[in-house]
């Protein structure tokens, strides 16, 4: 697929083709870490901001995701803050509306499992 082929494809999901070539940065669980690749090519729609990759950037993420990810070929490291859902601003009463919106999303997500 050639640039222009590329830049009129249709974004997976909202259909638009609006969408540019960037260099993106992508996060990945592996195993109890989180890593990150910097500077996958992809094609990113201007309408809803998803990113998606050609054959080629996925099978370059697949290589290095096969290699385990080693320690010695990242060429930096970024700290990561962690927070635990439920321990958030814990002083704070949550106020009916957030508790009706996290009720409506639980349900929103059990829905579409």
């Amino acid at each position: 697929m050639d640039t222009a082929e590329q830049l009129s494809a249709a974004c997976p999901v909202c259909e638009s083709t609006d969408t540019r070539l960037a260099r993106v940065r992508s996060a990945f669980w592996h195993n109890d870490r989180l890593v990150v690749i910097e500077d996958v090519p992809a094609l990113v729609c201007n309408a809803c901001g998803e990113q998606f990759y050609d054959d080629t950037a996925v099978l370059m993420i697949d290589r290095i995701r096969q290699a385990g990810f080693p320690s010695e070929d990242a060429v930096r490291e970024l700290r990561v803050p962690v927070f635990a859902f439920g321990r958030v601003g814990t002083t704070d009463v949550p106020s009916p509306e957030a508790s009706s919106f996290t009720a409506a999303l639980a349900s929103e997500v059990l829905i579409r499992s």
